[in-house]
């Protein structure tokens, strides 16, 4: 049988575990690692076009595009916008019916797309890349969006009016190397990625990739409630250890 003193000293030990372990990450306990991705695909996100808004479709890619670095995400549009029927004679594809116009960095918007996401960790960190066929402005705003051009969040890359061989010849562009690297370093809440593209050049393909995970930062530092918590724990369990000793 235990004695009255040992099983108070046991009750009171599991007791101060169990507050230590209840403590939650934003009053020092551990921060569990979290990773956001943000990645084009169909059915993912929004946007809007001249067809109105609608979901974001997987197209045909042209054999000029970048290949995405993973299968997780890909080249997506309004409609079927991408490779109608590739020439290997000229190195081109052919429009299809649903490709667009063409337009300047200046003028409409080809088509806007949306993608939320939310950062539940104190804080989140990572690169996410965008391409475009010929170019596009990319904002992050705050809250779920899906509407408007982006412009009321914050700017994060300006579209390149120049064209090059394919696309635009910097970034945004299409083809590999002609990504931009956004850095991201976002707290706690809710974001939308919005992409505004332009085609340059009417009748030929035209879509967006992007692909970025965001992972946690350094784990949260212990706030006093925290220390003051364990700290009634462990005096509470020395008295009854000196109590013990001294019987």
């Amino acid at each position: 049988m235990l004695s009255v003193a040992r099983s108070r000293t046991i009750w009171l030990a599991m007791l101060v575990s169990l507050v230590i372990a209840s403590i939650p990450a934003h009053f020092g306990g551990v921060a569990s690692a979290g990773t956001v991705d943000i990645y084009s695909n169909p059915g993912s996100g929004s946007n809007t076009s001249m067809l109105g808004p609608g979901s974001n479709v997987g197209v045909v890619v042209s054999p000029a595009w970048a290949v995405p670095g993973n299968s997780n995400y890909g080249w997506i549009s309004y409609a079927q916008t991408g490779c109608n029927t590739f020439n290997p004679a000229t190195g081109f594809c052919s429009a299809g019916p649903a490709n667009p116009a063409g337009t300047t960095v200046t003028g409409p918007v080809t088509a806007t797309f949306y993608q939320t996401f939310t950062v539940t960790d104190p804080s989140d960190s990572g690169n996410l890349s965008v391409w475009a066929d010929d170019t596009a402005t990319v904002y992050l705003d705050n809250g779920t969006v899906t509407a408007g051009d982006g412009s009321s969040g914050t700017l994060e890359w300006l579209a390149n009016p120049v064209l090059g061989v394919n696309c635009t010849g910097a970034p945004i562009g299409c083809i590999t190397g002609m990504n931009a690297v956004i850095p991201l370093n976002l707290t706690t809440g809710t974001y939308t990625l919005v992409v505004d593209a332009y085609q340059l050049v009417g009748g030929s393909p035209f879509g967006v990739m992007y692909g970025g995970e965001l992972t946690t930062g350094a784990p949260s530092v212990p706030e006093p409630a925290s220390y003051i918590l364990m700290g009634l724990g462990l005096t509470g369990l020395c008295t009854l250890l000196r109590r013990r000793q001294r019987a």
